[in-house]
């Protein structure tokens, strides 16, 4: 139709102009005209000037024409290839009802087009708008991003937990602990900052920094609920093309991965089931082989200052913790293989493959001269195995891991010695790891299954006497939890998110105690 318009305005058009000369042409001129020269040239020069006008007009409605079949050609594309899309999802029907079909089929491939194209003029709307913000003033003028999420969790525990906002193992009842407890809170809310600047030696370099509320509660009436301020982590960067140096405030090298989870994300979901874990001081480098298909093959290596379970009581000044009064850090190590990523941690694939394995050394010194090296043996992976189904873990295998809460939190078990009958110590071993189920149904809705385990070994319990003092901490010897989660996206940068979790902690001597932890997490990412 709008080819049609077109073509029916330059014809009229063109019948006027000829019309218009044939007339001037005919029609006898006054005596006036006919005897002067100079009004005869200027009648030439208008009749010039409107065929300039005509053939320009004609011009622009030839170029609205090519513009209008070249709109009409990448429509009729894009309609074919949403019918081939269509059909190769769906099961191959007779040709009898893929012909009584067809008009159906070319209604939702219509549908699902504009659909498709509203999305896309949203999301072009809403960069229109990126770009015309006020960008973040620095001191360096160089570009600052403000990043986040605004959390908000509600839950419901079923038994006597550790923490009621986070809970990681499961305590035994007594007469007035009752028997659960429900509540709510913004204290896993997470703030943000990220910094991009100059070239140095070749090299891109960034910085960042992440805070939340989990820091302590506050004093007062709201200290049910209000949270403290409290660094999750930083880190300075410095990234060439197949190297990098990080120094900062970061998780462990050797345990990169965590369960996808919205209800625990100030302490990472499995954390003392499985899930080795802490954030601190760091300085880091890493170096990447590019393979063939968007593969690589990355080497790590790090030092850092790990972390000592239960040993900074003090809030006013830091002591040193047996890491440190060793006056040497900690080493680390990792190899692993899988999808290339780029400048800012991202894989070119929305399913990214990787699989790892690292190491790690300490040594421990305490103040009554005895001595310990903790070390561990590590394994990651994160396998997809089509663009629904994925699975993700890690394992481990060490000792003095109650930094990274392993063994439950414990780094040495202190007791009497059976044989000597004086007080003494011993490295804890432990074992454990986790696994994830991961299934996306589609963009806005995924579901996951975890299971994690941590197991201290039961021989290094029974070479000591714990005197009845010793603490339920002191003598918690598994923890596992099953973890179960519903993550919903009505839009990009909202999050809703129902969980189930059940704890399982057990001493080495005695019942064990279990938890049933629901929670409703409702967030706002941007």
């Amino acid at each position: 139709m709008r080819e049609t318009g077109f073509c029916l305005l330059a014809c009229l058009m063109l019948t006027g102009a000829r019309a218009s000369l044939y007339a001037q042409s005919t029609v006898p001129a006054p005596d006036t005209v006919s005897s002067s020269p100079s009004f005869a040239d200027a009648r030439s020069v208008k009749m010039e000037q409107r065929l300039e006008t005509i053939s320009s007009s004609l011009e622009a409605a030839h170029q609205q024409l090519e513009q209008s079949r070249k709109e009409i050609l990448q429509l009729q594309r894009e309609l074919l290839l949403i019918k081939e899309q269509l059909a190769a999802t769906q099961p191959v029907h007779s040709e009898q009802s893929r012909a009584g079909n067809d008009s159906v089929d070319t209604a939702k491939a219509t549908a699902s087009a504009i659909e498709d194209l509203q999305e896309r003029q949203q999301t072009l709307e809403e960069q229109v708008k990126l770009h015309e913000q006020t960008k973040i003033e620095s001191g360096s003028k160089y570009p600052v991003r403000v990043t986040g999420l605004i959390l908000f969790n509600s839950f419901i525990n079923k038994g006597i937990v550790d923490n009621i906002d986070l809970p990681e193992v499961a305590l035994s009842a007594s007469n007035d602990s009752g028997d659960g407890s429900a509540g709510a809170g913004f204290r896993q809310t997470i703030l943000g900052l990220e910094g991009f600047g100059p070239r140095i030696v070749g090299a891109k370099t960034s910085a960042d920094i992440n805070l939340d509320f989990f820091g302590g509660l506050a004093y007062g009436t709201t200290a049910t609920s209000a949270g403290i301020v409290r660094m999750r982590t930083a880190s300075i960067n410095l990234d060439w093309d197949h190297d990098s140096v990080q120094a900062g405030m970061v998780e462990p090298l050797i345990s990169p991965l965590s369960p996808t989870s919205y209800a625990t994300v100030a302490e990472p979901s499995l954390s003392g089931a499985g899930n080795l874990w802490t954030w601190s001081p760091q300085l880091r480098y890493a170096h990447q082989t590019p393979l063939q298909s968007g593969r690589q093959l990355q080497v790590e290596f790090g030092l850092w200052d790990p972390q000592t379970a239960g040993y900074s009581t003090n809030l006013v000044s830091r002591s040193p913790s047996p890491g440190e009064y060793s006056k040497q850090p900690a080493y680390e190590s990792r190899i692993s293989y899988g999808t290339a990523k780029d400048f800012y941690g991202n894989s070119a694939s929305q399913h990214p493959l990787q699989i790892g394995l690292g190491g790690y050394y300490s040594r421990q010194s305490y103040p009554y001269g005895a001595s310990l090296d903790t070390w561990a043996v590590t394994t990651d992976w994160r396998v997809p195995f089509n663009n629904h189904f994925e699975v993700s873990g890690e394992g481990y295998r060490g000792r003095g891991l109650g930094g990274l809460g392993g063994g439950v939190y414990k780094d040495i078990l202190v007791g009497i010695s059976p044989v000597t009958g004086q007080n003494s110590y011993r490295g804890l071993n432990a074992i454990g790891g986790w696994t994830q189920f991961k299934t996306r149904f589609n963009q806005s809705i995924e579901a996951n299954v975890s299971l994690g385990l941590d197991d201290g070994f039961a021989g290094d319990f029974h070479t000591l006497q714990f005197p009845t003092t010793a603490t339920a901490v002191q003598l918690r010897a598994r923890n596992k939890m099953v973890v179960a989660n519903l993550i919903y996206r009505p839009k990009t940068y909202i999050i809703l998110s129902p969980e189930y979790r059940r704890i399982w902690t057990s001493p080495i001597y005695g019942a064990g105690a279990t938890a049933d932890i629901f929670t409703l997490s409702a967030g706002y990412q941007f």
